[in-house]
């Protein structure tokens, strides 16, 4: 098999706000692309010797109303390369994490109540422990908290690499700008991520501003995902 950079990732939900939530960051380029999923029913991450469809195949599962766990035990049961796989995810009823015994080291995961987090090729266990821990105790909506959790997973040490690329991913009842956000090759990824949330967020204020000078005050939906482009 050919060898695949290292990741380290957070997948959450927020079960008053019905949000599901997955960022990552890695030691290679474009990692939004192929490991982060989510869908109203789950978010699910992918990596190691990443297999897209069992990040796509276990959100669309959890959706259709499968257990996050029973989802991803099945597809690992029918995949030859398991030992190689890193996934983890979060349903509306549990979470489940798998780290295979041929992942390169440091390589594990962590489980929460509504998140997990796991990581392979890193610095060591602190960085998913601090990923997990700030999480918890972090402020802000899903985005928010996301970003803050690879904050301190980078501050840990992250990547034994060090990073490259960084994304965020959200399914929430209401579509933001700052809802899928991806940082494809950067020397500081993170936090560039963190930027571009912040900017999003800034964008997102200045349509709200523009639409209500010149056509009153309209109701949110309208500028679901800023129509106003």
């Amino acid at each position: 098999m050919r060898h695949v950079p290292g990741t380290f990732s957070i997948a959450a939900r927020d079960p008053d706000a019905n949000v599901f939530g997955a960022a990552v960051t890695t030691g290679t380029v474009a990692v939004g692309a192929t490991c982060p999923y989510v869908s109203a029913g789950g978010a699910a991450v992918t990596q190691s010797y990443t297999k897209t469809e069992h990040g796509r195949d276990a959100v669309a599962r959890a959706e259709a109303g499968e257990r996050i766990d029973d989802a991803f035990e099945s597809l690992l049961d029918a995949d030859d390369h398991a030992a190689y796989r890193q996934v983890h995810g979060v349903g509306a009823a549990g979470e489940f994490a798998f780290t295979g015994g041929e992942c390169v080291s440091w390589a594990g995961h962590r489980v929460g109540d509504d998140y997990t987090v796991a990581g392979n090729m890193l610095a060591g266990e602190a960085v998913v422990e601090a990923t997990a821990e700030a999480y918890e105790s972090a402020d802000g909506d899903m985005a928010d908290r996301l970003v803050s959790a690879l904050e301190a997973g980078e501050a840990a040490g992250g990547d034994d690499r060090g990073e490259m690329s960084a994304a965020v991913l959200v399914h929430a009842p209401t579509p933001e700008f700052y809802h899928n956000l991806r940082v494809d090759l950067s020397d500081e990824p993170v936090s560039d991520l963190r930027d571009l949330l912040a900017e999003a967020r800034r964008a997102k204020d200045q349509i709200r501003r523009e639409t209500d000078a010149q056509f009153g005050d309209y109701p949110d939906e309208i500028l679901d995902f800023g129509v106003k482009y």
